[in-house]
């Protein structure tokens, strides 16, 4: 085998799966159709990984090592461009409902931090705006998803020591950094909200646990998690790294 999967990320319609493949050179980004079995490469850098969905599904947000963030059509029409531009890392993580904001991991400081840009769709080509920064940490801050309604972050820290899945309202307000809930209670990542009711996922482990919250105002009301997948058979199941499972847009698959 001279290539795998390393991650794969459901379009918003559901019907198209963007991947990067890890190959003996590098890694590269591709747009998968499982109804036609048809693969369209995107990139052939091997310097290509994590991509992000536009809501539109017209985009994929990639992350060039040593570059930035990228942005390509997801129909492989024109030739990436450069998006984000960073010499350190950066890394993907969501857009807002709307599109109009971009959330991401920069490495350039000590530690990882969340950063989000402004996005606007000129003649189908993406362009960003000045970065700001979402959180002032001394901590490890990762992987940002927003809410369905745009109105909340959630994003993992190592603030206790572990990594835990934490939500914050967005935008922060102007009178500082604002409320924040701890979602998890013994570990976990990579958090996804569902789009058909309001509940919010993450790994723990190799189990995907549930939580029904309530939002109202500037107050997040969360339930104790349940475990709504108890063995999700994945390889690699370590805290401190990204996984690789993704939710189907309707709840119902991962």
């Amino acid at each position: 085998v001279d290539a795998y999967v390393n991650r794969a990320t459901v379009s918003p319609d559901g019907t198209r799966v963007a991947l990067f493949t890890v190959g003996r050179q590098g890694t590269d980004v591709a747009i998968y159709d499982p109804q036609r079995d048809l693969t369209t490469r995107l990139t052939s850098t091997n310097q290509d990984n994590w991509p992000v969905w536009s809501p539109d599904g017209r985009h994929v947000v990639f992350r060039r090592n040593g570059v930035g963030l990228l942005q390509a059509r997801a129909d492989g029409a024109r030739q990436p461009q450069v998006l984000v531009p960073a010499n350190a890392g950066l890394s993907s993580g969501s857009f807002t409902p709307d599109g109009r904001r971009l959330a991401y991991t920069s490495m350039a400081t000590r530690t990882q931090q969340i950063w989000t840009v402004p996005i606007e769709d000129r003649g189908g080509e993406l362009h960003a705006g000045t970065p700001e920064r979402f959180l002032e940490s001394q901590f490890v801050d990762t992987q940002p998803a927003f809410s369905p309604d745009g109105r909340w972050l959630a994003y993992v820290s190592n603030e206790s020591g572990t990594d835990e899945v934490y939500v914050r309202p967005f935008p922060p307000p102007a009178s500082g950094q604002g409320s924040r809930w701890q979602i998890s209670n013994t570990g976990g990542r990579t958090p996804l909200w569902s789009r058909s009711g309001r509940e919010l996922m993450y790994q723990a482990g190799d189990q995907i646990p549930a939580v029904s919250y309530v939002a109202s105002g500037d107050t997040f009301v969360a339930n104790r998690p349940r475990v709504w997948i108890a063995a999700l058979g994945a390889a690699n199941t370590r805290t401190t790294i990204a996984s690789m499972w993704d939710l189907a847009p309707d709840g119902k698959r991962v």
